[in-house]
């Protein structure tokens, strides 16, 4: 599927160019392309739609298959007077299966054209802004700062999504505190997994902040050819933002590890409560079992058996010694 975005021009009475707001077509195989076209944005394109805008951009589209490779020869270059840039953006973040999607970027002939295949956020965003531009001359320099700016900005919402998950997960665990077997105890099963989510998550941004920044740099060196000549203050901003977004995920994957470990702990102690209550009741148990074991013995010579309170009594030398050893541990602040 072909999406074209243009802005038409006319004549004003003055004689003078006036120019149109920018709207949003199809372009449909068999028909020419519209006039004053300044972005046009392929989704899984077919045969014929890269070819179709080939022909118009004057350079060859990459293949799915070199869009996917990582080498930086293979995803940012120069050629025949077209930059292409090939970045890896986040999608599928709002549907609850987080991904990354290699998306190429090819300013040429002053139009911006992008090969996809999946549909990150910041591609309706970029769209929805530029459809906003009523009299404003929009060329495809513009169109692909808008759309940098845009993922720039969509990946800072989905930082700040991770930063507030994880904050309320660490409310959840250090607030809640080790179980004391009365009360029920955070499920850790459920905050191990939300942890892991968060942390899958975190390493997705962190490698398209790395592709990104990559691409910015590039974009950066290669100015002229991209004719972002009028926006070198725009570049060094956007450069700064991606610097310290990649910074932020840094943090938050330290936030994460630590979260993690501190998680595991707790784990790790409140399985050492539940052995030190069985212990506990294994060192109580134990004089009572050798006093019944003592009386249980069937030797002929043993005074106790005749004695009239002899049960009596060996009840209460077990309750006593198990009563007391009780209170040795409450002493000695082992319980």
């Amino acid at each position: 599927m072909i999406t074209c975005y243009l802005q038409e021009t006319g004549v004003g009475e003055d004689g003078l160019p006036v120019r149109g707001p920018v709207r949003r077509s199809r372009w449909e195989e068999n028909v020419p392309l519209p006039e004053g076209v300044v972005w046009i944005d392929l989704v899984a394109p077919t045969h014929w739609e890269e070819r179709l805008a080939e022909s118009v951009i004057g350079a060859e589209l990459p293949t799915q298959e070199e869009m996917a490779e990582i080498e930086t020869s293979s995803r940012l270059y120069v050629e025949n007077g077209a930059v292409y840039l090939t970045a890896t953006l986040l999608c599928g973040i709002s549907e609850g299966k987080p991904g990354t999607t290699p998306v190429t970027f090819i300013a040429a002939n002053n139009r911006l054209v992008t090969v996809r295949y999946d549909e990150p956020k910041a591609f309706p965003l970029a769209g929805y802004r530029l459809l906003k531009q009523r009299t404003e001359p929009i060329s495809g320099a513009i169109a692909l700062m808008n759309l940098l700016d845009a993922v720039v900005e969509r990946m800072a919402d989905i930082l700040e999504a991770i930063s507030a998950e994880i904050e309320a997960i660490s409310r959840a665990v250090f607030e809640a505190g080790v179980s004391d077997r009365r009360t029920e105890g955070p499920n850790y099963h459920d905050i191990i997994r939300a942890i892991g989510r968060q942390g899958m998550l975190t390493n997705r941004a962190q490698e398209s902040l790395l592709s990104l920044s990559r691409t910015v740099a590039f974009l950066s060196l290669h100015i002229e050819e991209a004719g972002l000549n009028r926006h070198r203050g725009e570049m060094k901003s956007m450069t700064r933002d991606v610097r310290s977004l990649s910074d932020h995920a840094g943090s938050l994957d330290a936030k994460i590890n630590f979260l993690l470990d501190a998680v595991l702990g707790l784990v790790n102690l409140d399985q050492s409560a539940i052995i030190k209550i069985f212990s506990v009741l294994a060192v109580v148990f134990m004089p009572p079992t050798l006093i019944a074991s003592i009386y249980g013995m069937n030797f002929q010579h043993m005074p106790e058996l005749e004695w009239q309170y002899g049960y009596e009594v060996s009840i209460a030398l077990m309750f006593i010694s198990a009563v007391g050893t009780y209170a040795f541990f409450r002493w000695k602040r082992w319980l």
